[in-house]
């Protein structure tokens, strides 16, 4: 009931700003341990208000986990993220406290269930980006390792052999992304694009909704959105007009825009790209000329 209770003070809880100024650097090896000894400085930034209550959900989180590491679970990680976000920990240190999160059994019933209450807190900003394709990812999966693929071909009366092939490819796409394992992803990331291409020119349409169900509508966008820029503008339209088509929802395609506009020109629309990529907000001039072009209100 207490982690609970930390969970939803959380949630519903300070809007804070970010600092990269911090000496403490956490290892995903020793995280657990170096949690349980944390007692930190106050930045400077950081409001008193703010600092007692990240000081507060560790020592809570301490107390819950019996200061023993391997009692560490998902609402331990959940509740140690949302402490790094109010004591505006380095950037790094918070990506490492949401992939612990994330890499917890479990962790996409908080995701989902938190959704809109996250959605509007822009304490998450800085993660934002990393969090919406969890949250895609999240609504796509749902415990991939208990699905029925089958099961699912059968109930929805799909194309089994699509379906099973693009079933494939989201799992390819996920297997090593969360943990940051670029060198054995990237691969995976190349076959995958290459399956998609070859899709795209056998259907001449967007792999969506009406061809592999809900569950994957997100998936060819989700290899689109982790490729390259040329790809991007080439499937652009494409996804434009899948969101025409209610084949998927706008959310990915602004996401879609913001990375191809921030790699190419340095700037994004939305803001759906977190802090890490660098990317600066567009004028207003720009993002309105944009939007028209999608057709986005």
């Amino acid at each position: 009931m207490k982690k609970l209770l930390i969970i939803i003070t959380v949630i519903f809880g300070l809007t804070v700003c970010y600092s990269q100024e911090h000496p403490v650097k956490f290892t995903t090896e020793n995280f657990e341990n170096q949690i349980l000894s944390y007692n930190p400085n106050k930045n400077q930034k950081v409001s008193d208000k703010d600092y007692r209550y990240g000081t507060m959900i560790l020592e809570e989180t301490r107390n819950a986990v019996k200061n023993k590491p391997e009692n560490f679970n998902l609402a331990d990680y959940f509740n140690v993220l949302n402490a790094f976000l109010s004591l505006k920990e380095t950037k790094e240190n918070i990506d490492l406290a949401f992939r612990k999160f994330v890499n917890t059994t479990g962790s996409c019933e908080y995701i989902l269930s938190f959704e809109n209450s996250i959605k509007n807190n822009s304490k998450y900003d800085i993660i934002r980006g990393d969090y919406d394709e969890q949250l895609l990812q999240c609504k796509s999966n749902n415990t991939t390792e208990k699905f029925d693929i089958s099961q699912y071909c059968r109930t929805y009366n799909l194309n089994c052999l699509l379906a099973e092939k693009i079933y494939s490819i989201n799992l390819n796409d996920q297997k090593y992304r969360s943990l940051k394992l670029q060198s054995k992803q990237q691969p995976l990331d190349a076959e995958n694009q290459t399956m998609i291409d070859a899709l795209y020119k056998k259907y001449e349409t967007y792999i969506g909704r009406s061809l592999v169900g809900k569950k994957f509508e997100n998936v060819m966008w989700a290899v689109i959105q982790h490729s390259n820029i040329d790809m991007m503008e080439r499937y652009l339209p494409v996804i434009k007009k899948a969101v025409a088509d209610k084949e998927i929802e706008v959310g990915p395609l602004k996401m879609l825009i913001d990375r191809f506009y921030g790699l190419k020109y340095g700037y994004q629309i939305f803001g759906s790209q977190g802090e890490g990529f660098g990317f600066k907000l567009a004028d207003e001039k720009t993002k309105n000329e944009i939007k028209i072009m999608y057709g986005i209100e």
